[in-house]
């Protein structure tokens, strides 16, 4: 039986919404009883007021929503009651056409069942593994830490963690449940000395390491899977005191974020600058100034680009990459300088349009 003084904290409702769009693909809203948007794949929304959420409280039942603000601050889709062990804990809504979305209602519901089950599982421990996902949730999730019960669980691991730590997220490329793993996970983590984990669904595992063992785990997070051919990718999140975790863990997500754009292994926080302040930047902001400077361009195009920054606009080496001829590098160069009326080849427009990239990959 669920605790009756549970509730859904803001982390929780955020991993429960970017896991459902990850699998149905549209954006997700979570709501509290009191109609206010905590959690939202779409980020402008979150803090509004979602009137809808009322009739859904009131009925205990879905409510369609058929044309943008019928109700206060809703758009079209369907909203569900989360109903656990008979409480109802929110509102989870779609967006989109409601036919078009009636299909992904049950499978929303469940997600969103499944990942609440999870975070509530510290009220009824049994195994290790239990324990060490109840701490992770507890510090990554929770608004309120239980700190006596964090000791006592991590008293019967047997683990001492530190004051400071830090957190990351590791995304398992195909992979829709743990048991389509082509090998343990579980043991993986424990054979490179990492106690404390939990699979977050539908593809994901959280790990909290200490501050101390920050230099090792990122080299085997680098190298170890690539051994033993497991296609992932990895968020490393920022150093945070313990208090501090659920910030360490945003910031993990934001790293994977970058490093599923950049299509490369290992993405630290630590180690992103200009990403990290363009990433606090309004998304709407974002994508404007991204469409305007290099909206026209072709995927040839943005891809040229990119290889000229990662060769520091040398062209014999940019060239050499793309298998063309250093005249015809200038050429597609002076086409780019056409379109966008920005010269990559000047070094003021070259920064306009490398940042106008970066924008479009966060």
């Amino acid at each position: 039986m669920m605790k009756e003084n549970f509730r859904i904290s803001h982390s929780l409702a955020q991993t429960i919404v970017d896991a459902a769009k990850e699998v149905v693909g549209k954006d997700i809203n979570f709501i509290q009883l009191d109609g206010k948007i905590i959690a939202s794949t779409d980020p402008s929304r979150i803090g509004s007021f979602h009137e809808a959420a009322f009739q859904v409280k009131e009925k205990r039942t879905v409510v369609e929503v058929s044309e943008n603000n019928t109700f206060k601050g809703t758009k079209k889709g369907i909203n569900y009651p989360v109903m656990i062990d008979q409480q109802l804990l929110g509102i989870i809504g779609i967006s989109g056409d409601p036919e078009e979305c009636k299909s992904l209602g049950f499978l929303l519901t469940k997600i969103t069942e499944v990942l609440i089950k999870e975070q509530t599982i510290a009220d009824k421990v049994y195994s290790l593994d239990e324990l060490r996902s109840s701490i992770v949730r507890m510090l990554i999730f929770e608004d309120e830490k239980n700190n006596a019960s964090m000791r006592d669980y991590l008293q019967q691991l047997q683990y001492e963690l530190e004051e400071v730590a830090f957190v990351s997220v590791i995304h398992i490329h195909g992979l829709n449940n743990p048991s389509s793993l082509p090998v343990n996970m579980h043991d993986i983590l424990l054979k490179q000395g990492i106690k404390l984990f939990t699979y977050l669904f539908p593809n994901q595992y959280a790990i909290i390491v200490n501050e101390s063992q920050y230099e090792t785990t990122v080299q085997i997070l680098k190298t170890y899977f690539d051994s033993m051919q497991i296609s992932c990718s990895i968020g490393i999140g920022s150093i945070s005191t313990l208090e501090e975790l659920a910030t360490s863990y945003k910031h993990a997500k934001f790293a994977l974020k970058y490093a599923l754009a950049k299509q490369v292994r290992v993405c630290e926080y630590t180690k992103l600058d200009l990403e990290m302040i363009m990433g606090n930047i309004d998304p709407h902001i974002r994508n404007d100034y991204a469409l305007k400077l290099v909206g026209k361009l072709s995927e040839a195009e943005r891809t040229l680009l990119h290889t000229y920054y990662k060769y520091n606009l040398s062209l014999k080496e940019t060239a050499a990459e793309l298998f063309i001829h250093k005249n015809t590098l200038q050429y597609r160069l002076d086409k780019i300088a056409e379109k966008t009326k920005v010269n990559p080849r000047e070094y003021h427009d070259s920064v306009k349009l490398y940042i106008a990239l970066l924008l479009q990959t966060l």
